[in-house]
């Protein structure tokens, strides 16, 4: 039995086994395309007869497996704006002196994380408003042009905040996510992006209790993104309670800011995923044993002399 990832490759074309068969005479696995008029094995060098080959599905469907193992699991943010009044202020302490509104710097950070994932077939987001109610704007899909231009159509409604019951939705759109994808490695994501702007009570903890169950069930990465500086200590109080990750964005350099942020994720993600080498000598130990079957030699018929039969 082999011990390392060389048992996945063909010894002729030294890729990846895409049609395995088995040559009956030494009990080699080649790619059938890659067999000329002699086996390729040294000690063998036999004429191959096709009725000496025999199809190693067990070895294709490990290959499969393991060649699944070479590529990054989807990574799937959902990403949940707060639309609700508080956004349409800016952070300025003048009435007169308005600036720009935390909303605006919410648009900023959603289009610089657009830019970044555009065309990234791993990566799939989802968008999701919300005020006293929440609106999924897109299902998970690979960020395009056409998102980001969306982005500009994107308008606080003048409600107030329901962030609990937005959080709910978003965690019952990654409990379909979950069902579809079935035991399918994957990363999840929730980016919250709000000011804070959110009244909880006894009643409101006692939902963040089942809000915080329910990360835990679905295996969630929570994130919240406190966009300007009116209501931080509500919203460390609010990652406190759900087990967020707290971040705060202020405008500024939006660029860095979401670098920084989309590097931690996908550190993050990386480390959750089992390293290849152990992954490989898991599917080699699931190879059935393939005996090494003695080389027959030629059947050649062995010359009698003459006399000898005719004083027989």
């Amino acid at each position: 039995m082999a011990t390392g990832e060389g048992k996945f490759t063909c010894s002729v074309c030294k890729q990846l086994f895409k049609n395995p068969v088995v040559h009956k005479l030494c009990g080699i696995s080649f790619d059938r395309e890659c067999l000329g008029n002699l086996c390729p094995e040294q000690q063998c060098q036999q004429v191959i007869i096709e009725d000496d080959l025999i199809p190693n599905r067990s070895l294709l469907n490990v290959v499969d497996e393991y060649r699944l193992t070479l590529v990054s699991p989807p990574v799937y943010y959902m990403i949940l704006l707060d639309c609700s009044t508080s956004m349409w202020y800016s952070d300025a302490w003048l009435p007169f002196a308005l600036g720009q509104s935390r909303f605006v710097y919410a648009i900023d950070f959603l289009n610089e994380f657009f830019r970044l994932k555009l065309n990234l077939i791993t990566d799939k987001v989802s968008l999701v408003t919300f005020d006293t109610a929440s609106l999924q704007r897109f299902d998970f899909q690979v960020i395009n042009e056409n998102h980001i231009a969306m982005l500009k159509d994107l308008k606080c409604d003048g409600q107030d905040t329901a962030l609990f019951d937005a959080i709910d939705f978003c965690y019952d759109r990654l409990e379909e996510l979950n069902k579809r994808l079935g035991n399918q490695q994957s990363n999840l994501y929730l980016l919250v992006l709000t000011d804070g702007q959110n009244n909880f009570g006894l009643k409101e903890s006692k939902h963040a209790d089942n809000l915080l169950f329910r990360s835990k069930k679905l295996h969630i990465s929570g994130h919240m993104i406190q966009i300007g500086s009116k209501n931080r200590k509500t919203t460390r109080t609010l990652c406190k309670v759900l087990q967020f990750q707290y971040n705060h964005f202020k405008g500024g350099n939006v660029n860095e800011f979401v670098n920084s942020l989309t590097n931690t994720l996908t550190t993050k993600a990386q480390s959750r995923v089992q390293p290849t080498k152990n992954i490989a000598e898991q599917l080699i130990d699931q190879l059935p044993t393939v005996p090494n079957t003695p080389i027959k030699a030629p059947n050649t018929p062995v010359k009698v002399p003459r006399r000898q039969l005719e004083s027989a």
